[in-house]
């Protein structure tokens, strides 16, 4: 300062009176470029160690389209799908239940302790619900997966769905109306089913029913 003391420290409201010919000067470090990339780098190497997707950990889709997303997403819902299958349900659940099932039978509530239980994980959010419902309308009709099968996919007790259509229908039938998403009066281009395949013209490779007449 003005006496020649080292000045050590600096305080609000400090004013220091420097010497003749002095000044004071303050660092100014340069701003580095590369923090956004080392940030992204070590959170690449946090979600791979968590075996999460860096997009799910950070939020950042900056750097995805829809093809990359969809084959990581593919491969996290199948570790998801190994882990509830083979740790929660068998580990946790299913011992839950065997001692819900057991206090209940030893209350006298049931009749007895060994009641069957089937376990349907919740459904994984669609990335694409079109895709995934053309693939799954092509499974079935194919034979590889039954309509259960997707049912219980979507997290549902196919039991409890297919009673609640058929009590749909029945509710429509009485109504006397015809929607566009029923099947059984409507298909898939939106045109009228017909009970009778010959009473369509389309459906006769030999042309239609006058002609075949003829």
């Amino acid at each position: 300062d003005a006496d020649g003391n080292r000045v050590e420290q600096f305080e609000p409201g400090l004013i220091a009176y420097a010497r003749g010919g002095k000044d004071i000067r303050f660092n100014q470090p340069a701003a580095t470029g590369g923090y956004g990339e080392y940030k992204r780098a070590s959170l690449h190497t946090i979600s791979a160690g968590f075996r999460v997707p860096y997009e799910l950990l950070t939020g950042d889709l900056s750097q995805v389209n829809y093809s990359s997303i969809r084959a990581g997403l593919v491969e996290f819902r199948r570790m998801i799908d190994a882990v509830q299958w083979q740790l929660f349900i068998p580990m946790l659940c299913a011992p839950v239940w065997r001692w819900f099932t057991e206090a209940a039978w030893a209350a006298g509530q049931i009749p007895t302790p060994d009641v069957p239980v089937e376990w349907s994980p919740p459904k994984f959010e669609a990335v694409d619900p079109q895709k995934d419902a053309l693939a799954n309308l092509l499974s079935i009709r194919s034979g590889t997966m039954t309509l259960a099968e997707v049912i219980a996919k979507q997290g549902r007790n196919p039991d409890a769905v297919l009673a609640e259509i058929a009590a749909t229908n029945a509710k429509l039938d009485a109504l006397g109306l015809v929607l566009d998403s029923d099947p059984r009066r409507v298909t898939k281009t939106g045109s009228a089913q017909t009970s009778d395949p010959a009473a369509d013209p389309a459906a006769d490779p030999a042309g239609s029913p006058s002609t075949a007449q003829e």
